[in-house]
């Protein structure tokens, strides 16, 4: 059985709110997580908006660039933007990335709607993907609230970014797929870190997609043997401890869980066909 909290965005209220931010906006602007763009990718808002509201347009934000190699967020750009215009981002009010680009994209739509006298733009995307923070960074300031938490926004809201185009800020909705296990859900930061029973269960995914020396070298632990020796090893090295000198495994696994959602832990997934020499290819060979 699913624990309730990994139902986490499926809730009836949050889908009423999503429909209404697509049915109320001329532009919607998926947000994804640069580290993980297909795993957070909203499939069945998507085809709802493909079905229902063809003729509405679809941008893909890449949020959190700065924790993906560039290489690689040049080509999930390359690759997504098959199917929609796609535009790498950094959601940062002092030194934000991409900002430039959406504006200059969103005005070219304004073009495109000359005849209505506003425009609504819908951020749709998972929980803890940033689509508070893009929205400030286009304002240039807190217009919406933000936290480095999942699931902060609860209902709709509507922030003007000029004379004629409104952005609309939406809940975090999930997609709720047989695909998806407990633990996609966990790692793709959807439940709080808090919020999780046995954490420790989840650990062992994250220390398998992770360099055992990155890990040994972040957290300053010995060499260990498996899951269970490396929450040993941390609890004692941090002072986690409970009574009679056991280890508070719950505790420092709910520490890795909440480093790995939030970048502390470096991880990205590969676009199809990834490409190392992506920047080498077309130099031309000194004569």
């Amino acid at each position: 059985m699913t624990h309730k909290k990994m139902e986490a965005g499926q809730s009836k209220r949050i889908w009423d709110e999503l429909y209404k931010v697509i049915d109320s906006s001329d532009i919607l602007v998926m947000v994804l997580d640069a580290r993980d763009p297909m795993g957070t990718m909203c499939v069945r808002a998507e085809q709802h908006i493909e079905k229902s509201s063809a003729h509405k347009h679809i941008i893909y934000v890449l949020n959190k660039t700065d924790l993906v190699p560039t290489s690689v967020t040049s080509q999930w750009v390359k690759y997504l933007s098959e199917k929609h215009p796609t535009l790498a981002y950094k959601a940062d009010l002092a030194k934000p990335f991409g900002r430039k680009g959406l504006m200059d994209l969103l005005r070219q739509f304004e073009q495109f709607y000359k005849d209505k006298k506003t425009i609504s733009v819908g951020f749709i995307g998972y929980p803890n993907v940033g689509k508070s923070s893009v929205i400030n960074t286009l304002k240039k300031k807190t217009a919406c609230k933000a936290a480095p938490i999942p699931g902060e926004t609860k209902v709709w809201q509507y922030v003007s970014l000029t004379k004629r185009i409104y952005l609309i800020d939406c809940p975090g909705v999930v997609y709720s797929s047989e695909n998806d296990s407990q633990t996609d859900i966990v790692l793709k930061g959807v439940v709080r870190a808090e919020r999780i029973k046995d954490p420790d269960f989840f650990v062992g995914p994250i220390l398998e997609q992770v360099d055992a020396k990155v890990v040994q070298q972040i957290y300053k632990v010995e060499k260990f043997r498996d899951t269970e020796d490396f929450l040993v090893k941390l609890a004692m090295r941090t002072g986690k401890m409970r009574r009679k000198a056991e280890p508070d495994i719950e505790t420092v696994a709910r520490m890795v869980i909440y480093d790995w959602q939030f970048g502390r832990l470096p991880h990205h997934k590969l676009p199809p066909n990834y490409e190392k020499n992506y920047f080498k290819k077309d130099k031309k060979p000194k004569a």
